[in-house]
């Protein structure tokens, strides 16, 4: 764990649990996309960096999630290197407390803000073309986030953040963190069409061929709206009876992280299908139902 690992003649990765991007812009100084989930992992990808003799110049954060950000606060502090993100997601880099109250809807529980959904704060700056090394290019990839991006390097190796999970997180989790789900299927209809020597997801293992996993991603998000179709039927439900539905269905372990979490993806399947005009809301005895229209 957290071995780098060379993919392209200036191109690497840190295996880990989200794995790092690594970019070597010149023989003494590299950049780092993403920083892992806390101040070890930032440790450990500084060790790393610093084993080969590199000085860590700048961060990359593909998106917002503390699992990606986590250590941004450890290396700048140990570094002084810059950190960059883009769109609304830079925000919530900079002031990391956003994620947790935008998952709960106001200012959130102390339950919720814990290293797995809150980074400490750092330093981040807007991410330009002014900036951007030379040699790496930005990919859009909206829809886990809404500002979400991938990275291309000029050895053909593309890090596609969290636009798509690893089959085997797909088989035991089901339903993977989704803000806009049009956008989400958008993305990935598009990374079907990418052509790269190499990509490689924060969560799956690194392949030549992304098409599989993309529409395995796709299947398994369409499934899921169905299922909250069907669910919809007769009378319909209220928000946390569907919840409760769908967690047991899946059989998945429940607490308010994951509540929260899943909340977000269901809501955005909900406003989906009643865009689509597959499901109504209804408005009764002081409750909104999601109807089966």
């Amino acid at each position: 764990m957290y071995e780098l690992v060379q993919v392209g003649e200036k191109t690497y990765y840190i295996e880990c649990p989200a794995k790092m991007g690594l970019y070597r812009i010149n023989e003494s100084e590299v950049c780092l996309i993403d920083s892992g989930n806390d101040k070890d992992s930032g440790k450990k990808a500084l060790k790393a960096i610093e084993g080969q003799g590199w000085k860590l110049s700048m961060i990359i954060n593909t998106h917002f999630h503390a699992d990606h950000i986590g250590g941004n606060q450890l290396l700048q502090q140990r570094t002084g290197c810059k950190i960059y993100g883009a769109g609304s997601d830079l925000a919530f880099i900079k002031r990391p407390l956003l994620e947790p109250a935008f998952l709960f809807g106001a200012y959130p529980p102390k339950e919720l803000q814990n290293k797995f959904l809150m980074a400490k704060e750092c330093q981040a700056l807007e991410l330009t073309e002014e900036v951007l090394p030379q040699g790496l290019s930005v990919i859009s990839l909206p829809g886990h986030s809404d500002g979400q991006f991938g990275i291309r390097t000029d050895d053909d190796v593309v890090f596609l953040a969290d636009c798509l999970m690893g089959q085997e997180t797909l088989d035991k989790y089901r339903i993977s963190h989704i803000f806009d789900v049009g956008s989400y299927l958008a993305t990935l209809e598009m990374v079907k069409r990418l052509s790269a020597a190499l990509f490689i997801p924060s969560h799956a293992a690194p392949c030549e061929d992304i098409v599989p996993l993309a529409e395995a991603n796709i299947k398994n998000t369409l499934d899921i709206m169905n299922d909250v179709e069907a669910l919809c039927g007769g009378d319909g439900l209220a928000f946390d009876d569907l919840m409760a539905a769908l967690f047991e269905k899946y059989d998945l372990a429940f607490n308010l992280g994951q509540y929260c979490l899943n909340g977000c993806t269901i809501k955005t399947m909900l406003a989906k299908l009643h865009e689509e005009g597959r499901i109504i809301i209804a408005e009764e005895e002081m409750r909104i139902r999601w109807r089966r229209n």
